[in-house]
């Protein structure tokens, strides 16, 4: 059993603050979060004890392509078969190609990421390669795996590859709800059953545009449909879509940096937060957004109270479960993670208060949203296992 004391820890998924407060775990599960202090334990110094985070969207393996489609349309640099980042994976050897990838899992351990949902390219192989390089590791990664047809020029789909990905992966991350034809997600809809399926909607401009004009309807409201678990991007939704996303309690995953390096535009965070729609945030591409949520909130703070030029058009509390239970939640792992509760993996971040971000504060939510970063992480524990202690990363990488 281990005791934590002299913490002030955000507790459940409200994130209610208890001053010297004993967090204690066993068997790497949370026992219990005592309002009592406690003289004997590890001394958490005063620190903010938060949920680690939940990376909702990342495509890990793009993590040796950094920078290389900076400057281009989302469509030459990642739509699948021919975009820039496909014939960068598809020349990749098996050994390169998980080298890369566990670059990305030390760089996401290193931002206090403990879960992250991953669209895995390439098919079976592209499946088993994440394994393969995430094995050992306390990090827990989601893969939602696709077809090779959805990956690579050439290849038929056939539903035998459906089930097998579905069997193998913990879900499926389709690249556009243009890649088939209606019929086919009703067909992934049946097999994937309580595993996750996520697809990229709406995430350009040209992508909403072409809809509209080609359908009649936006993409979110052709993909209501098939019900897919987790809808990416919405950069463009509608008002008609807020509607029926609120209506339907849809699960959505936002990813700001990558949208606005790719000028595809600034999600409508303002609206989500208005009416009440959680959202949970990701850190999309590696080639072009490191894994790095503080940045994430931050940035999407202050891009949504800039753009809508309403400083309270957002809140700092709704942005930091963004990137903790509502992630959780999108990736079907809220049971385990993404808020500190007894029963729940002792999953959880440190974060040092003597620290410039929090000296002189008034608000420690909104200190860490917008004023720190990986470098405040004093203690990171992931399931019980402690990847950083003392602002020292103890992990073998």
């Amino acid at each position: 059993m281990e005791v934590y004391v002299n913490g002030t820890v955000a507790a459940g998924p409200e994130l209610e603050l208890i001053e010297n407060a004993t967090l204690i775990v066993e068997n790497g599960k949370i026992a219990a979060i005592e309002r009592q202090p406690r003289e004997h334990g590890i001394d958490l110094k005063g620190g903010l004890v938060i949920p680690a985070f939940v990376d909702a969207h990342t495509h890990i393996a793009d993590t040796g392509a950094k920078e290389l489609g900076t400057g281009m349309l989302v469509e030459d640099a990642v739509l699948p078969p021919n975009g820039l980042k496909h014939r960068y994976l598809q020349q990749l050897s098996e050994e390169r190609l998980i080298e890369t990838i566990r670059q990305g899992l030390k760089e996401m351990l290193k931002s206090g990421v403990a879960a992250f949902g991953d669209f895995r390219e390439g098919g079976l192989d592209g499946i088993r390669a994440l394994r393969k390089a995430s094995r050992g590791l306390p990090i827990r990664p989601v893969i939602l795996g696709r077809p090779m047809a959805d990956y690579k020029a050439g290849f038929e789909l056939t539903r035998k590859e459906l089930e097998a990905v579905a069997e193998e992966a913990d879900g499926f991350g389709i690249s556009s709800i243009n890649a088939f034809g209606l019929e086919v997600y009703h067909q992934i809809r049946e097999i994937v059953g309580d595993k996750v399926f996520a697809i990229h909607l709406s995430e350009s401009p040209r992508d909403h545009e072409n809809s509209l004009q080609t359908f009649g309807e936006t993409e979110v409201k052709r993909a209501f449909a098939f019900e897919p678990d987790l809808m990416v991007h919405l950069t463009h939704a509608t008002e008609s879509d807020l509607v029926e996303l609120k209506a339907r309690s849809q699960r959505i995953a936002c990813c700001p940096r990558t949208n606005l390096i790719l000028g595809d535009g600034i999600p409508p965070l303002h609206e989500f937060f208005a009416r009440g729609i959680p959202i949970s945030i990701g850190s999309d591409n590696m080639m072009f957004s490191s894994p790095d949520l503080f940045r994430e909130m931050d940035t999407a703070s202050r891009v949504t109270r800039g753009a809508t030029k309403e400083p309270r058009s957002i809140d700092s509390s709704y942005l930091l479960r963004s990137a903790t239970f509502s992630g959780a939640q999108a990736l079907k792992l809220d049971r385990a993670m993404g808020s500190l509760e007894p029963g729940k993996d002792a999953t959880f971040l440190v974060l040092d208060t003597s620290r410039d971000p929090f000296v002189y504060t008034h608000d420690l939510v909104s200190s860490v949203v917008h004023r720190c970063g990986p470098s405040d992480i004093s203690r990171f524990v992931c399931a019980g296992t402690t990847v950083i202690e003392d602002f020292e990363f103890k992990l073998n990488l």
